[in-house]
Formats: C-alpha cells, sequence, structure tokens
C-alpha cells in the first residue's frame, strides 16, 4: 500500500469525525424546518408552510434583505478603507512589516463585547467624541444619533471586520508583481488608470476572499445591532433568536436560518464563478 493510500486511510475518521460535527446539526436543522408548532408542541409532520410564511411576510423579507444589504455595505466600506492600507503594508513597509500586522490585529484579541462597549464609550451623548466636538465648539449639544443608530452600528461592524479585508486584500499585493505598476507608468498610465487597469484586477481575488469573509460575519451578527443599534437594533438574527427562545418555534426559526444559508450559499457559488475566470476582473474594469 503507498504512503498517499495510507494517509487517506489514517485521515479518513478524521475528515468523517469534522463532517459529522458540522453537517448534523445543519441536517437536524433542515429537518426542523418541515415541522410546524401547535402551540408548544412540534407537529413532526412534513409541511411547507413555514418556508411560505417567509415569502408571504413582509417582516421576514425586509429583515433578511436588509441584513445582506447591511452586509454588502460594510463590505464596501471595508474594501475601499483595506486598498489603501493592504498596499501600505505589502509595499512600502519593509522592515517592520510583521509588527504593522500584529497592530492590525490586535483589536481582535479582545473580546466582542469589550470592542463594542468601547465605542459605547466613544460614541455616547458624554463621550469622547461628542465632548471633543463640543469643546472646539463644532457643536452646541451633544449629537444623540451618533449612538444607537443605524450610523453607530455600521462603524462598529466596520471596525471589527476591516482587519479581515485587509488580511485577504495583503496577500494579492504580496504577490502582486511591482515591475508591471511600472510598466503602466511607463506606458503613460495615471495612478488611478494603473489601479483601474493593472492593481484592481490582479488583487481582486484578494477583495473577493475578504469580503466573502466581512460578509458572513457581517450577516450573522448579534451582538453589535443590539448594543449600538438601538431601534434599528432588531435584526433577521435576532428574530431567529427569538424564535429558538420565547416564542418557542424552532420550525419556523430553523427555515429562515436555512433561507439565509440558502443565499450565502448562492453567494459563494456566484464568488467562486468569479475567482475561477481569470480575465473576469480585467474585462470588469475595461482592461480589455
Amino acid at each position: 500500500m503507498s504512503r498517499t493510500a495510507i494517509g487517506n486511510w489514517l485521515a479518513a475518521p478524521i475528515v468523517a469525525a469534522i463532517a459529522t460535527i458540522c453537517l448534523a446539526p445543519l441536517a437536524i436543522l433542515f429537518l426542523f424546518s418541515f415541522f410546524s408548532v401547535d402551540f408548544v408542541n412540534i407537529v413532526k409532520e412534513p409541511t411547507f408552510k413555514n418556508y411560505w410564511t417567509i415569502a408571504s411576510s413582509s417582516t421576514y423579507r425586509g429583515l433578511i434583505a436588509q441584513a445582506f444589504l447591511s452586509a454588502l455595505v460594510v463590505v464596501c466600506i471595508t474594501g475601499v478603507i483595506g486598498h489603501p492600507v493592504a498596499y501600505f503594508i505589502a509595499k512600502r513597509v519593509k522592515s517592520a512589516k510583521s509588527a504593522f500586522l500584529v497592530l492590525l490585529l490586535v483589536p481582535l484579541y479582545t473580546g466582542d463585547l469589550v470592542r463594542i462597549f468601547a465605542w459605547r464609550v466613544l460614541l455616547g451623548t458624554e463621550g469622547a467624541l461628542n465632548t471633543l466636538l463640543l469643546w472646539v465648539g463644532v457643536i452646541d449639544v451633544p449629537i444623540e444619533a451618533l449612538l444607537f443608530s443605524p450610523l453607530a452600528t455600521h462603524v462598529v461592524l466596520v471596525y471589527n471586520f476591516l482587519p479581515f479585508m485587509v488580511l485577504g486584500l495583503w496577500l494579492s499585493y504580496e504577490s502582486l508583481d511591482d515591475h508591471l505598476l511600472e510598466a503602466a507608468g511607463d506606458l503613460g498610465a495615471s495612478g488611478m488608470s494603473a489601479f483601474r487597469r493593472v492593481t484592481f484586477p490582479l488583487t481582486a481575488p484578494g477583495l473577493i476572499a475578504g469580503g466573502l469573509m466581512v460578509f458572513v460575519m457581517a450577516v450573522g451578527e448579534y451582538l453589535t445591532p443590539q448594543l449600538v443599534g438601538g431601534a434599528s437594533g432588531i435584526t433577521i438574527i435576532s428574530a431567529i433568536n427569538d424564535l429558538f427562545g420565547t416564542a418557542f418555534d424552532w420550525p419556523l426559526g430553523s427555515a429562515i436560518a436555512w433561507t439565509m444559508l440558502a443565499i450565502l450559499g448562492f453567494f459563494f457559488a456566484a464568488s467562486a464563478v468569479v475567482l475561477g475566470r481569470t480575465n473576469w476582473a480585467r474585462a470588469v474594469v475595461g482592461g480589455e
């Protein structure tokens, strides 16, 4: 028996265990999504009632759309901020590159609650930002909209997930050949033109990889909208939590969860197609 075959046999139990741990809960969730609830009892008779409820409810449709739209906004903002940061670390920093990467990841070493409450202290009516604006005379009264608003939610989400976008882009910038940018400059391309026709297409895989990580985490975020979103903190994730908790409607909660997974699966499939087409990014930016 070859070494490859031996390795496959040894790895098979581990792969099977991981697959079981990951897939079994999803399979149970999928099964429950076809059940229904009769007061407090779960009726284990197959039905599409839950999926029809989601499709026919403007509330659930709106919350699902809000979750994905909010995640797209966070991806776009982190992508815009992440490009110059990743470029600086990859191309401008020479000897202290590891230190910059560590500094980038330092916020992730603390818990989510610590970071969120730090932003609450910063954005509150008596927080550091309002105090500074009052001191310099920009405002006369504290700005209450800085906290417990969609703005606060997106600011904290961008702060929390920006390192993941930067890491994805940084890997692409590390593999970007500087001679290509020099050649673009020699051929008369301006900085923005070189970015559109050379840099952006070649770093698109890192943008997509980082964007997928940010997108998935932003869609499933629960704590941030609850703690800094105020009235806007009601999300589809909090609705799922309530259905599994106080409402005791596990089937409907399972159906919503599987609907979210199906939409995320579509985004992953679309991203895989994009990454598989090597000329896609160049065609999008009009390079050829």
